[in-house]
């Protein structure tokens, strides 16, 4: 299992069996699965998804040396949110999510969390590619992506028919934004 990580205003902990109360009360937020690709098996029984996604992260922490964290606030130690490193088994691709509650929405901790995720996979990794989708309609979580130098490389459809826009970043390309953020510091 990885050793927890910090940013300036986060804490992050491999997401494990422990979290599963509050991850599952994020989770059951209807504003927080909504753009959610099952946000419909979310709705009709969020402790039952929470624990796959537990079951999934404790697997992919043990076999990968990845996997998404539980994420709290420095400042008083609350549970936030969750978000971190996913490998994509049909795909063999590296992916970056996010989710956040929504009472810490527009604080910048979403940007904070996946640019020390991009860190993580490109410097300590040497992850050549990192991936991430969001829905059409979450334009903030797209101009996350945006501000960390992600490019849209179209849309995919997924099973059941949701639609989903595809981004990604190269390791020159993360490189070369993160000079150009120090340059502007």
């Amino acid at each position: 299992m990885s050793h927890p990580e910090q940013t300036a205003r986060l804490q992050l902990i491999p997401l494990a069996a422990e979290h599963l109360v509050p991850y599952t009360t994020l989770i059951a937020q209807p504003l927080v699965h909504r753009h959610l690709s099952r946000a419909c098996e979310i709705a009709a029984d969020p402790e039952d998804q929470a624990r796959r996604i537990i079951d999934m992260s404790e697997q992919q922490w043990a076999n990968r040396g990845l996997g998404p964290y539980a994420v709290f606030a420095t400042e008083d130690g609350r549970f936030i949110g969750r978000g971190g490193l996913l490998y994509v088994e049909h795909s063999g691709e590296v992916e970056v999510n996010y989710m956040l509650d929504p009472s810490t929405w527009g604080r910048g901790y979403a940007q904070e969390l996946a640019a020390k995720c991009l860190d993580i996979g490109f410097a300590r990794m040497s992850l050549g590619k990192i991936i991430a989708t969001t829905n059409p309609d979450n334009a903030p979580s797209r101009r996350v992506l945006e501000k960390l130098g992600f490019a849209m490389t179209g849309e995919k459809t997924l099973e059941g028919g949701r639609v989903v826009q595809m981004h990604e970043i190269t390791q020159a390309d993360w490189r070369s934004s993160a000079a150009s953020h120090q340059a502007e510091r």
